[in-house]
């Protein structure tokens, strides 16, 4: 019964650290990605992989409202974040999106950032140094901030004269003296962050576990719009008691203003919404898909959106089974369970089982085809090359995007 409740759970850890006004009168946190509660250090490997985590464990784990209080929260968004603002279940009001120095300023974040701002989003950018081009984007920012260990005295305070022309709160970081503050406090910094008043803290909790399968399948579910129906995602929900947690967790949150209470699954996927759901979905996924499993699931996109286009080019009927036959012919390397097994477990009609495991009919025919190509193997057929060869580079884009959609 112990081995059955441990294996339940994992353990979710967030370190935050302080941002502090002249008065040191704390106005946010910044929350940052560690491995475990015994963490000292980030150790990211994958920078889309580690905000998703943070996120996951802030927003349905711990509880923003228990991390920061009333005050702001500033999380690092890596560039493939930033490309999409759209669907993303975070707090407007409280929560402030820091840009990274290695984000890549040019026009296309240029334009994503104006969107997260015409949402209502607050913009931080963070290790900055100032130059000419990047005028536009600090128009766009609330926050700069400016790393006087990397920069030295000297060049925090040239960075300070050229910020003098901007509506911009500049927050000193890396501030690990009295000396360094001092310094910064005289030349008219706003806020302050660093060892001199606190090193992160490590922040933790047990988590419910969510199985990937069950992800997958209801991010599939989600995708096929033309057939979604709230009684085929109540049935994927309630299969997974860790899901629902995060679900209902999300819900008790401030960032909803939910009041009322939620006594079904049901209910609960009603109250949320089906683009909020799959924000969810994916902010859940890609917490998961850390470094070879991130590219497991590239993997498994690519081939289920290779099917349906190579089924909507040869102009089948129901192209959405192709897709999920194409996700859950992977499932085996997922689960490390053989694969008609682990179909096995699903509510699957015995002849779609069969294309995917025996490759059976049109569906398995094709799925073959997909599987072959994409594993570099010879096609016999001129017209099944050019087929797949049109519709390949589509599913690849589209995976591209999926994985950075939120």
């Amino acid at each position: 019964m112990v081995d059955t409740a441990q294996s339940a759970y994992s353990n979710v850890a967030v370190a935050r650290q302080p941002i502090v006004d002249s008065r040191l009168v704390v106005m946010g946190y910044e929350l940052l990605y560690r491995q475990n509660a015994v963490s000292v250090q980030a150790d990211v490997m994958d920078e889309v992989s580690a905000t998703a985590q943070v996120m996951s464990a802030s927003l349905l784990e711990m509880g923003m409202e228990h991390l920061v209080g009333t005050n702001k929260a500033f999380i690092n968004f890596p560039r493939a974040y930033l490309l999409s603002p759209t669907g993303l279940p975070i707090n407007k009001d409280n929560m402030v999106i820091e840009v990274q120095s290695n984000a890549g300023f040019d026009a296309i974040l240029l334009s994503a950032l104006r969107r997260w701002v015409k949402e209502g989003c607050v913009i931080a950018l963070d290790d900055f140094t100032f130059h000419g081009k990047l005028t536009p984007f600090i128009e766009l920012a609330e926050y700069i901030k400016l790393d006087i260990r990397a920069l030295g005295q000297e060049g925090f305070h040239q960075q300070m004269e050229s910020l003098r022309g901007f509506d911009v709160k500049v927050i000193a970081g890396k501030v690990e003296t009295w000396e360094d503050y001092q310094f910064c406090r005289l030349l008219g910094v706003n806020y302050f962050q660093g060892y001199f008043f606190e090193k992160p803290e490590v922040m933790f909790s047990k988590a419910a576990k969510v199985n990937s399968m069950t992800l997958l399948q209801l991010m599939s579910s989600l995708l096929n719009t033309s057939t979604l129906s709230i009684d085929e995602l109540e049935n994927i929900v309630s299969q997974d008691a860790g899901l629902v947690h995060k679900l209902l967790r999300y819900l008790n949150s401030p960032i909803t203003g939910l009041v009322a209470s939620v006594d079904s699954v049901r209910l609960a996927i009603m109250l949320i919404g089906v683009e909020h759901l799959k924000a969810i979905t994916n902010l859940l996924l890609m917490s998961e898909m850390v470094g070879d499993k991130h590219v497991l699931l590239e993997q498994i996109m690519v081939r289920a959106k290779h099917a349906e286009l190579f089924a909507a080019a040869r102009e089948y009927n129901n192209q959405d089974k192709y897709f999920l036959a194409g996700m859950l012919s992977m499932m085996d390397v997922c689960t490390g369970m053989k694969l008609d097994e682990v179909l096995g477990q699903l509510p699957l009609p015995s002849e779609f089982i069969n294309a995917i495991v025996h490759r059976s009919g049109r569906v398995g025919h094709a799925l073959d085809l997909v599987e072959h190509y994409g594993n570099g193997h010879h096609i016999k057929h001129p017209q099944d090359l050019a087929d797949l060869k049109a519709t390949y580079l589509q599913a690849v884009k589209w995976a591209d995007n999926f994985l950075v959609a939120m």
